[in-house]
Protein backbone atom coordinates (compact mmCIF):
# COMPACT_ATOMS: atom_id res chain seq x y z
CA UNK A 1 0.00 0.00 0.00
CA UNK A 2 1.27 3.51 -0.62
CA UNK A 3 -0.10 6.52 1.14
CA UNK A 4 0.54 10.29 0.97
CA UNK A 5 -0.74 13.69 0.12
CA UNK A 6 -1.74 14.38 -2.95
CA UNK A 7 -2.63 18.35 -2.61
CA UNK A 8 -5.06 18.69 0.28
CA UNK A 9 -6.35 14.74 0.68
CA UNK A 10 -5.10 11.79 1.54
CA UNK A 11 -4.26 8.64 -1.32
CA UNK A 12 -4.01 5.45 -0.71
CA UNK A 13 -3.02 2.86 -3.60
CA UNK A 14 -2.49 -0.21 -4.64
CA UNK A 15 -1.30 0.87 -7.72
CA UNK A 16 2.48 -0.81 -8.71
CA UNK A 17 5.17 1.76 -7.22
CA UNK A 18 6.76 1.42 -11.01
CA UNK A 19 3.71 3.23 -12.02
CA UNK A 20 4.98 7.22 -13.17
CA UNK A 21 3.48 9.53 -10.97
CA UNK A 22 2.26 11.48 -13.78
CA UNK A 23 0.14 8.42 -14.31
CA UNK A 24 -1.84 8.36 -11.73
CA UNK A 25 -2.01 12.19 -11.53
CA UNK A 26 -3.68 12.50 -14.65
CA UNK A 27 -5.50 8.44 -15.12
CA UNK A 28 -6.43 7.28 -11.90
CA UNK A 29 -6.54 11.21 -10.01
CA UNK A 30 -8.31 12.76 -12.72
CA UNK A 31 -5.97 15.95 -12.04
CA UNK A 32 -5.48 17.53 -15.96
CA UNK A 33 -3.14 20.22 -14.94
CA UNK A 34 -0.27 18.57 -14.84
CA UNK A 35 0.99 18.08 -18.65
CA UNK A 36 1.47 14.69 -20.54
CA UNK A 37 3.97 16.25 -23.11
CA UNK A 38 8.11 14.55 -23.58
CA UNK A 39 7.92 11.51 -21.26
CA UNK A 40 11.81 12.73 -20.76
CA UNK A 41 11.57 15.37 -18.58
CA UNK A 42 12.81 18.00 -21.09
CA UNK A 43 10.06 20.14 -21.39
CA UNK A 44 8.62 20.76 -17.77
CA UNK A 45 5.24 20.27 -19.10
CA UNK A 46 4.18 17.71 -16.01
CA UNK A 47 6.29 19.53 -13.20
CA UNK A 48 4.83 18.77 -9.76
CA UNK A 49 6.35 19.67 -6.12
CA UNK A 50 7.47 17.01 -4.20
CA UNK A 51 7.80 17.74 -0.40
CA UNK A 52 9.65 15.42 2.05
CA UNK A 53 9.34 15.36 5.99
CA UNK A 54 12.47 16.36 7.42
CA UNK A 55 14.16 15.30 10.75
CA UNK A 56 13.24 18.59 12.12
CA UNK A 57 9.85 18.70 11.67
CA UNK A 58 9.61 20.68 8.53
CA UNK A 59 8.91 19.70 4.58
CA UNK A 60 11.15 20.73 2.13
CA UNK A 61 9.77 20.58 -1.56
CA UNK A 62 11.65 20.39 -4.65
CA UNK A 63 10.22 20.57 -8.63
CA UNK A 64 10.41 17.50 -10.13
CA UNK A 65 9.54 16.26 -13.49
CA UNK A 66 6.39 13.72 -12.71
CA UNK A 67 6.90 11.58 -16.13
CA UNK A 68 10.16 9.55 -15.05
CA UNK A 69 9.04 9.96 -10.66
CA UNK A 70 7.95 6.48 -9.64
CA UNK A 71 4.66 6.66 -7.49
CA UNK A 72 6.57 4.44 -4.94
CA UNK A 73 8.97 7.66 -4.38
CA UNK A 74 5.39 9.58 -3.33
CA UNK A 75 4.87 7.14 -0.34
CA UNK A 76 5.06 9.33 2.64
CA UNK A 77 4.88 12.56 0.59
CA UNK A 78 3.31 15.32 -0.15
CA UNK A 79 2.78 15.99 -4.00
CA UNK A 80 1.74 19.17 -5.25
CA UNK A 81 -0.28 19.67 -8.38
CA UNK A 82 -1.19 23.00 -9.95
CA UNK A 83 -4.76 22.20 -8.53
CA UNK A 84 -3.62 21.91 -5.40
CA UNK A 85 -2.54 25.77 -5.55
CA UNK A 86 -5.95 26.67 -6.42
CA UNK A 87 -7.02 29.81 -3.92
CA UNK A 88 -9.43 32.33 -4.09
CA UNK A 89 -7.72 34.87 -5.19
CA UNK A 90 -4.69 33.41 -7.11
CA UNK A 91 -1.95 32.35 -5.88
CA UNK A 92 0.65 35.28 -5.93
CA UNK A 93 2.97 33.06 -8.20
CA UNK A 94 -0.36 32.76 -10.68
CA UNK A 95 -1.29 36.57 -10.24
CA UNK A 96 2.30 37.77 -11.46
CA UNK A 97 2.07 35.31 -14.10
CA UNK A 98 -1.25 36.94 -15.27
CA UNK A 99 0.38 40.33 -14.68
CA UNK A 100 3.22 40.23 -16.88
CA UNK A 101 1.26 38.67 -19.50
CA UNK A 102 3.56 35.43 -18.92
CA UNK A 103 1.04 32.92 -20.41
CA UNK A 104 -0.40 32.35 -23.50
CA UNK A 105 -1.75 28.70 -24.26
CA UNK A 106 -1.27 27.81 -20.86
CA UNK A 107 0.26 24.20 -21.40
CA UNK A 108 3.23 25.06 -20.24
CA UNK A 109 2.34 27.75 -17.38
CA UNK A 110 1.01 24.75 -14.99
CA UNK A 111 4.60 23.55 -14.94
CA UNK A 112 5.94 27.26 -14.76
CA UNK A 113 3.90 27.98 -11.73
CA UNK A 114 5.33 24.81 -9.46
CA UNK A 115 8.37 25.04 -10.66
CA UNK A 116 8.52 29.54 -9.24
CA UNK A 117 6.45 27.99 -6.00
CA UNK A 118 9.40 25.44 -6.02
CA UNK A 119 12.20 28.38 -5.50
CA UNK A 120 10.29 30.16 -3.15
CA UNK A 121 10.13 27.55 -0.91
CA UNK A 122 13.47 26.21 -1.13
CA UNK A 123 15.88 28.42 -2.62
CA UNK A 124 18.75 29.35 0.15
CA UNK A 125 18.92 32.72 -1.35
CA UNK A 126 15.20 33.47 -2.75
CA UNK A 127 18.16 36.01 -5.79
CA UNK A 128 16.83 36.43 -9.29
CA UNK A 129 19.18 34.22 -10.44
CA UNK A 130 18.05 31.03 -8.61
CA UNK A 131 14.50 32.01 -9.61
CA UNK A 132 15.52 31.60 -13.67
CA UNK A 133 17.63 28.65 -12.47
CA UNK A 134 14.45 27.50 -11.12
CA UNK A 135 12.91 28.10 -14.42
CA UNK A 136 15.36 26.43 -16.90
CA UNK A 137 13.85 22.87 -17.34
CA UNK A 138 10.66 24.90 -18.51
CA UNK A 139 10.32 25.08 -22.23
CA UNK A 140 7.72 27.71 -23.34
CA UNK A 141 6.91 27.79 -27.13
CA UNK A 142 4.28 30.96 -27.57
CA UNK A 143 4.86 33.30 -24.70
CA UNK A 144 8.48 33.92 -24.78
CA UNK A 145 10.91 33.87 -21.87
CA UNK A 146 11.01 37.77 -21.21
CA UNK A 147 7.66 37.99 -19.53
CA UNK A 148 8.13 35.03 -17.64
CA UNK A 149 11.50 36.27 -15.99
CA UNK A 150 9.83 39.41 -15.77
CA UNK A 151 7.16 37.53 -13.49
CA UNK A 152 10.15 35.78 -12.11
CA UNK A 153 11.80 39.45 -10.66
CA UNK A 154 8.24 40.40 -9.64
CA UNK A 155 8.40 37.44 -7.22
CA UNK A 156 11.47 38.36 -6.17
CA UNK A 157 11.08 41.30 -5.22
CA UNK A 158 7.62 40.52 -3.31
CA UNK A 159 9.37 38.09 -1.16
CA UNK A 160 12.54 39.57 -0.35
CA UNK A 161 11.59 39.56 3.01
CA UNK A 162 11.14 36.04 3.70
CA UNK A 163 14.60 36.19 5.92
CA UNK A 164 15.04 32.83 6.78
CA UNK A 165 15.83 29.71 5.34
CA UNK A 166 13.67 27.23 4.03
CA UNK A 167 12.78 25.37 6.87
CA UNK A 168 11.51 28.17 8.71
CA UNK A 169 10.14 29.71 6.13
CA UNK A 170 6.51 28.54 5.33
CA UNK A 171 4.19 30.58 7.35
CA UNK A 172 5.84 33.54 5.66
CA UNK A 173 4.90 32.19 2.49
CA UNK A 174 1.43 31.10 3.69
CA UNK A 175 0.94 35.18 3.94
CA UNK A 176 2.63 36.48 1.36
CA UNK A 177 -0.11 33.90 -0.91
CA UNK A 178 2.91 31.48 -2.37
CA UNK A 179 1.43 28.89 -0.45
CA UNK A 180 -2.28 27.84 0.34
CA UNK A 181 -3.30 27.83 4.06
CA UNK A 182 -3.42 23.90 4.30
CA UNK A 183 0.32 23.79 3.91
CA UNK A 184 1.13 24.61 7.41
CA UNK A 185 -0.69 21.38 8.48
CA UNK A 186 0.90 19.10 5.98
CA UNK A 187 4.14 18.28 8.45
CA UNK A 188 1.78 16.95 11.26
CA UNK A 189 -0.26 15.24 8.43
CA UNK A 190 2.87 13.01 7.00
CA UNK A 191 3.99 12.34 10.70
CA UNK A 192 1.05 10.42 11.01
CA UNK A 193 1.80 8.55 7.67
CA UNK A 194 3.57 5.04 7.59
CA UNK A 195 5.71 4.58 4.63
CA UNK A 196 6.22 1.30 3.55
CA UNK A 197 9.12 -0.21 4.39
CA UNK A 198 11.62 -1.04 1.50
CA UNK A 199 12.10 -4.53 2.06
CA UNK A 200 15.32 -6.08 0.54
CA UNK A 201 14.25 -8.42 -3.06
CA UNK A 202 17.39 -10.25 -5.07
CA UNK A 203 14.87 -9.25 -7.96
CA UNK A 204 13.90 -5.78 -7.43
CA UNK A 205 15.70 -2.86 -9.23
CA UNK A 206 17.67 -0.89 -6.97
CA UNK A 207 16.49 2.95 -8.29
CA UNK A 208 18.05 6.10 -7.03
CA UNK A 209 16.75 9.35 -9.05
CA UNK A 210 15.90 7.10 -11.89
CA UNK A 211 15.78 9.31 -14.55
CA UNK A 212 17.50 7.81 -17.19
CA UNK A 213 15.94 4.94 -16.12
CA UNK A 214 12.06 5.50 -16.38
CA UNK A 215 13.25 7.59 -19.57
CA UNK A 216 14.92 4.76 -21.14
CA UNK A 217 12.65 1.48 -19.67
CA UNK A 218 9.53 2.74 -17.68
CA UNK A 219 7.56 -0.03 -19.37
CA UNK A 220 10.30 -2.87 -17.56
CA UNK A 221 10.28 -0.79 -14.68
CA UNK A 222 5.96 -0.98 -14.28
CA UNK A 223 6.59 -4.47 -13.86
CA UNK A 224 9.11 -4.83 -11.95
CA UNK A 225 9.57 -4.57 -8.03
CA UNK A 226 11.54 -1.24 -6.77
CA UNK A 227 14.01 -1.00 -4.09
CA UNK A 228 14.01 3.21 -3.49
CA UNK A 229 17.70 4.30 -2.40
CA UNK A 230 16.64 7.62 -1.89
CA UNK A 231 15.04 6.03 1.72
CA UNK A 232 18.07 4.82 2.66
CA UNK A 233 19.86 6.98 5.80
CA UNK A 234 23.13 5.38 5.06
CA UNK A 235 23.12 6.83 1.35
CA UNK A 236 22.01 10.67 2.22
CA UNK A 237 24.73 13.41 3.62
CA UNK A 238 27.58 15.16 1.87
CA UNK A 239 30.36 15.88 5.16
CA UNK A 240 34.12 15.99 5.35
CA UNK A 241 36.05 13.62 6.90
CA UNK A 242 39.51 12.90 6.96
CA UNK A 243 40.72 14.94 4.26
CA UNK A 244 38.18 14.03 1.89
CA UNK A 245 34.44 15.25 0.71
CA UNK A 246 31.83 12.29 1.04
CA UNK A 247 29.01 12.39 -0.59
CA UNK A 248 26.18 9.17 -0.71
CA UNK A 249 25.65 7.14 -2.84
CA UNK A 250 21.67 8.70 -2.78
CA UNK A 251 23.39 12.44 -2.76
CA UNK A 252 21.13 14.46 -5.89
CA UNK A 253 23.26 16.50 -8.28
CA UNK A 254 21.11 19.30 -6.62
CA UNK A 255 21.64 18.98 -3.05
CA UNK A 256 25.68 18.06 -3.77
CA UNK A 257 25.36 21.60 -6.11
CA UNK A 258 24.39 23.36 -3.14
CA UNK A 259 25.69 21.98 -0.11
CA UNK A 260 27.62 24.61 1.63
CA UNK A 261 31.47 21.83 2.02
CA UNK A 262 31.25 21.76 -1.68
CA UNK A 263 30.68 25.78 -2.21
CA UNK A 264 33.46 25.98 0.41
CA UNK A 265 35.91 23.78 -1.18
CA UNK A 266 34.74 23.58 -4.51
CA UNK A 267 32.29 26.88 -5.64
CA UNK A 268 33.00 26.43 -9.31
CA UNK A 269 30.84 23.43 -9.37
CA UNK A 270 27.93 25.43 -8.16
CA UNK A 271 27.89 26.70 -11.81
CA UNK A 272 29.40 23.78 -13.78
CA UNK A 273 26.59 21.24 -12.47
CA UNK A 274 24.30 23.45 -13.98
CA UNK A 275 25.33 21.69 -17.22
CA UNK A 276 24.50 18.67 -16.33
CA UNK A 277 20.46 18.92 -16.34
CA UNK A 278 17.39 20.61 -15.50
CA UNK A 279 16.25 21.65 -12.00
CA UNK A 280 13.84 19.47 -12.25
CA UNK A 281 16.11 16.62 -13.07
CA UNK A 282 18.59 17.53 -10.74
CA UNK A 283 16.29 17.38 -7.63
CA UNK A 284 16.30 13.60 -8.54
CA UNK A 285 19.45 12.41 -10.34
CA UNK A 286 22.51 11.51 -8.64
CA UNK A 287 25.55 11.70 -8.62
CA UNK A 288 26.24 8.16 -8.55
CA UNK A 289 23.79 6.97 -11.05
CA UNK A 290 25.33 9.57 -13.35
CA UNK A 291 28.74 7.22 -12.59
CA UNK A 292 26.86 4.24 -12.96
CA UNK A 293 25.51 5.16 -16.25
CA UNK A 294 28.73 5.02 -17.39
CA UNK A 295 27.88 7.71 -20.24
CA UNK A 296 31.35 8.13 -21.99
CA UNK A 297 30.06 11.89 -21.95
CA UNK A 298 28.49 12.23 -18.47
CA UNK A 299 29.06 15.23 -16.80
CA UNK A 300 29.46 14.52 -13.84
CA UNK A 301 32.21 11.76 -13.88
CA UNK A 302 33.91 13.78 -15.95
CA UNK A 303 34.39 16.35 -13.13
CA UNK A 304 35.03 14.17 -10.46
CA UNK A 305 37.57 11.89 -12.73
CA UNK A 306 39.46 15.04 -12.75
CA UNK A 307 38.98 15.65 -8.88
CA UNK A 308 40.18 12.07 -7.79
CA UNK A 309 37.27 10.74 -6.38
CA UNK A 310 36.93 7.28 -5.10
CA UNK A 311 33.82 5.02 -4.81
CA UNK A 312 32.86 3.04 -2.38
CA UNK A 313 31.17 -0.30 -3.51
CA UNK A 314 28.81 -2.41 -1.17
CA UNK A 315 27.61 -5.59 -1.96
CA UNK A 316 26.65 -9.05 0.36
CA UNK A 317 30.60 -9.49 0.49
CA UNK A 318 31.29 -5.72 2.26
CA UNK A 319 32.80 -2.76 1.29
CA UNK A 320 35.51 -2.01 -1.01
CA UNK A 321 36.92 1.10 -2.39
CA UNK A 322 38.30 1.98 -5.66
CA UNK A 323 39.33 4.73 -8.21
CA UNK A 324 37.04 6.04 -10.17
CA UNK A 325 38.84 5.72 -13.18
CA UNK A 326 39.39 1.67 -12.27
CA UNK A 327 35.58 1.73 -12.64
CA UNK A 328 34.89 1.79 -15.94
CA UNK A 329 35.49 -1.81 -17.98
CA UNK A 330 34.36 -0.51 -21.15
CA UNK A 331 31.56 0.69 -23.05
CA UNK A 332 28.57 0.93 -20.55
CA UNK A 333 30.69 -1.94 -18.74
CA UNK A 334 31.27 -1.17 -15.13
CA UNK A 335 33.43 -2.66 -11.81
CA UNK A 336 29.86 -3.55 -10.44
CA UNK A 337 28.92 -7.07 -9.38
CA UNK A 338 25.24 -8.59 -9.38
CA UNK A 339 24.23 -6.98 -6.32
CA UNK A 340 26.54 -4.24 -5.90
CA UNK A 341 25.89 -0.70 -5.55
CA UNK A 342 27.92 2.68 -4.99
CA UNK A 343 27.24 3.46 -1.13
CA UNK A 344 29.68 6.84 -1.61
CA UNK A 345 31.79 8.99 -3.62
CA UNK A 346 34.91 10.29 -1.86
CA UNK A 347 36.91 13.42 -3.45
CA UNK A 348 40.11 14.49 -1.82
CA UNK A 349 39.92 17.96 -0.72
CA UNK A 350 41.96 20.52 -2.83
CA UNK A 351 44.80 21.48 -1.48
CA UNK A 352 45.96 25.63 -1.14
CA UNK A 353 46.81 26.80 -4.67
CA UNK A 354 44.99 24.16 -6.60
CA UNK A 355 42.86 25.15 -10.16
CA UNK A 356 40.04 23.66 -11.47
CA UNK A 357 38.04 23.89 -14.70
CA UNK A 358 35.33 22.37 -16.46
CA UNK A 359 34.50 22.97 -19.91
CA UNK A 360 31.53 21.69 -22.19
CA UNK A 361 30.65 21.74 -26.08
CA UNK A 362 27.16 20.83 -26.77
CA UNK A 363 24.49 21.76 -29.08
CA UNK A 364 22.76 24.10 -26.84
CA UNK A 365 24.83 26.00 -23.73
CA UNK A 366 22.70 23.75 -21.32
CA UNK A 367 20.58 21.16 -21.29
CA UNK A 368 21.84 19.67 -23.88
CA UNK A 369 24.24 16.32 -23.90
CA UNK A 370 28.01 16.54 -24.75
CA UNK A 371 29.68 16.75 -28.12
CA UNK A 372 33.10 16.56 -26.03
CA UNK A 373 33.60 17.68 -22.16
CA UNK A 374 36.73 17.88 -20.31
CA UNK A 375 37.73 19.14 -16.68
CA UNK A 376 41.63 19.96 -15.49
CA UNK A 377 42.92 19.93 -11.84
CA UNK A 378 46.29 21.13 -11.45
CA UNK A 379 47.97 21.83 -8.29
CA UNK A 380 51.54 23.59 -8.32
CA UNK A 381 54.27 23.30 -5.81
CA UNK A 382 57.27 25.95 -4.68
CA UNK A 383 58.61 28.15 -7.72
CA UNK A 384 54.95 27.58 -9.24
CA UNK A 385 56.04 24.66 -11.21
CA UNK A 386 53.13 21.90 -11.84
CA UNK A 387 53.61 19.07 -8.76
CA UNK A 388 50.05 17.37 -9.55
CA UNK A 389 47.94 17.04 -12.98
CA UNK A 390 44.89 15.43 -13.92
CA UNK A 391 42.91 15.65 -17.07
CA UNK A 392 39.64 13.83 -18.15
CA UNK A 393 37.78 13.84 -21.51
CA UNK A 394 34.40 13.11 -22.31
CA UNK A 395 32.93 12.17 -26.03
CA UNK A 396 36.52 10.73 -27.18
CA UNK A 397 36.73 7.42 -25.59
CA UNK A 398 34.41 4.36 -24.96
CA UNK A 399 34.59 5.46 -21.73
CA UNK A 400 35.27 8.45 -19.24
CA UNK A 401 38.34 8.88 -19.71
CA UNK A 402 41.26 9.68 -17.18
CA UNK A 403 44.37 11.41 -20.01
CA UNK A 404 46.97 8.65 -19.42
CA UNK A 405 50.64 9.56 -18.47
CA UNK A 406 50.46 13.15 -17.54
CA UNK A 407 53.28 12.56 -14.77
CA UNK A 408 55.94 14.05 -17.52
CA UNK A 409 54.53 17.96 -17.47
CA UNK A 410 55.81 17.95 -13.54
CA UNK A 411 57.60 20.00 -12.65
CA UNK A 412 56.79 22.32 -15.73
CA UNK A 413 55.43 26.04 -15.45
CA UNK A 414 52.13 26.67 -16.68
CA UNK A 415 51.82 28.60 -19.50
CA UNK A 416 51.42 28.72 -23.46
CA UNK A 417 54.20 25.66 -24.43
CA UNK A 418 52.45 23.46 -21.59
CA UNK A 419 48.91 24.10 -22.41
CA UNK A 420 50.24 23.53 -26.34
CA UNK A 421 52.02 19.77 -24.96
CA UNK A 422 49.45 18.77 -22.96
CA UNK A 423 46.63 19.71 -25.59
CA UNK A 424 48.69 17.13 -28.32
CA UNK A 425 48.91 14.68 -25.15
CA UNK A 426 45.60 14.54 -24.81
CA UNK A 427 44.81 14.22 -28.46
CA UNK A 428 46.68 11.60 -28.89
CA UNK A 429 44.97 9.67 -26.34
CA UNK A 430 41.68 10.19 -27.50
CA UNK A 431 39.95 7.12 -29.58
CA UNK A 432 36.58 8.81 -30.45
CA UNK A 433 34.22 7.69 -32.96
CA UNK A 434 32.06 9.16 -35.76
CA UNK A 435 28.40 10.04 -34.14
CA UNK A 436 25.51 11.92 -34.32
CA UNK A 437 27.42 14.83 -32.36
CA UNK A 438 30.37 14.97 -34.97
CA UNK A 439 32.67 13.09 -36.31
CA UNK A 440 35.84 11.50 -35.11
CA UNK A 441 38.46 13.92 -36.47
CA UNK A 442 36.13 16.94 -34.89
CA UNK A 443 36.28 15.66 -31.37
CA UNK A 444 39.63 14.66 -31.44
CA UNK A 445 40.88 18.72 -32.91
CA UNK A 446 37.95 19.93 -30.07
CA UNK A 447 39.40 18.10 -27.19
CA UNK A 448 42.61 20.07 -28.01
CA UNK A 449 40.41 23.13 -27.64
CA UNK A 450 39.52 22.26 -24.79
CA UNK A 451 42.75 21.62 -23.22
CA UNK A 452 43.86 25.42 -24.13
CA UNK A 453 40.32 26.69 -22.94
CA UNK A 454 41.09 25.60 -19.33
CA UNK A 455 44.78 27.26 -19.47
CA UNK A 456 42.84 30.34 -20.57
CA UNK A 457 40.40 30.75 -18.07
CA UNK A 458 42.75 29.50 -15.48
CA UNK A 459 45.74 31.85 -16.32
CA UNK A 460 44.25 34.69 -18.32
CA UNK A 461 47.20 36.24 -20.24
CA UNK A 462 49.72 33.62 -19.64
CA UNK A 463 48.26 30.79 -21.76
CA UNK A 464 47.42 29.30 -24.81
Amino acid sequence: MISFILNDRLVRTEERPGMVLLEFIRNVSCLSGTKDACREGECGACTVLLGSPEPDGSVSYAACASCLLPLGEADGRHVVTVEGLSVEPLTLVQRLIVEHGASQCGFCTPGIVLSLTGFALSSPSLSYEDAVTALDGNICRCTGYVSIRSAAGALCEAISGAGKPPAGRLDFMIKAGVAPEYFRGIPARLGELEASPDLPDGKAVPVAGGTDLFAREPERLLESGLRFLSRRRDLAGIREDRGFLRAGGAVTIEAFRNSAAVLRHFPALAQDLLLHSSAILRNKATLAGNIANASPVGDAAIILLALGARLTISGEAGEREIPLEKFYLGYKRTDLACGELISAISIPLPPSGARYHFEKVSNRVTLDIAAANSALFLTTGPGGTVSGLRVSAGGVAPVPMLVPGLDVFLGRSPGDALAEDLAAAAMAAAKPIDDVRGSAEYKKLLLGRLILAHFRALYPGEAA
